[in-house]
């Protein structure tokens, strides 16, 4: 036992007095490899700094091309479907699928450091197609009076681009839902389509599309009648009188004077 003792020392008052130095170095060690390795702790919110550029102008921007870009896109395709000046609205919705791609991508990949990794070519895809998507809808449902059959086929294939397109985006992962979703969608976009094509039928359709358009005025004979001018000699010009205009209902009498004018029968 004495042998056994001797192996195996008990700690006296020297050592016993060394652990809280052992246990507060050993503290010390832990917190210094947890900050130098972030992913170890609880990620702690990063601090953006009081910067005019971070916090107004590219959200502002961002946002601003992304909104700003639905009007362009929904003018210009609506407007290609009522045959008013093809060339510019052509060219007003690529300028506003451009702005909502790079509005995107400010809020995307400049803002957010592409938070969700999604890839370039995705990426400017998908945003085509949504941007496309939500312009097909918003300018239907704007011109469904002046144009109401080409409306009726806008805003249902406008939603069915838009979800889908918005589901790649955000990379949904609903498992047996996406079947739900997607019939969900497809018998929301019959059901637009039957309904807008029922209302189409029942609204009248305008001769034109009306942005402050001129109305046309025809001139009656009233307005062609002249006043006799004077010469210079002071003597009225001689005026032709204007040539009544010949109706349906004054024709027969017409007939007959021109039959009975020196003809006796």
């Amino acid at each position: 036992m004495g042998g056994d003792r001797g192996a195996f020392p008990l700690p006296g008052p020297a050592d016993v007095s060394v652990f809280p130095q052992i246990l507060l170095s050993q503290s010390t060690r832990m917190k210094h490899v947890t900050s130098s390795h972030p992913g170890a702790s609880s990620e702690a919110p990063i601090s953006r700094p009081n910067s005019v550029r971070s916090q107004l102008l590219l959200p502002f921007t961002a946002y601003f091309l992304m909104l700003a870009s639905t009007s362009f896109i929904a003018g210009g395709i609506v407007h290609l479907g009522l045959g008013e000046n093809t060339g510019f609205y052509i060219t007003l919705a690529v300028v506003g699928v451009v702005c909502f791609t790079a509005g995107n991508y400010l809020q995307e990949y400049v803002i957010q450091k592409n938070k969700r990794g999604t890839g370039l070519g995705t990426f400017l895809l998908v945003s085509f197609v949504l941007s496309v998507g939500i312009g097909m809808m918003t300018g239907g449902i704007q011109h469904y009076l002046d144009n109401p059959l080409y409306s009726t086929v806008l805003i249902p294939v406008g939603l069915l681009l838009a979800v889908a397109a918005f589901a790649v985006r955000e990379k949904l992962t609903l498992g047996r839902k996406v079947i739900q979703l997607t019939a969900g969608t497809l018998s929301l976009a019959a059901l637009l389509f039957g309904g807008l094509g029922a209302l189409a039928k029942v609204v009248a359709t305008p001769a034109g599309h009306a942005h402050g358009a001129a109305t046309e005025t025809v001139p009656t004979p009233a307005d062609t009648v002249s006043l006799p001018q004077a010469s210079s000699e002071g003597v009225p010009e001689e005026t032709v009188a204007p040539v009544p205009a010949v109706t349906p209902a004054m024709a027969p009498d017409a007939a007959a004077e021109e039959h009975d004018d020196g003809h006796d029968h």
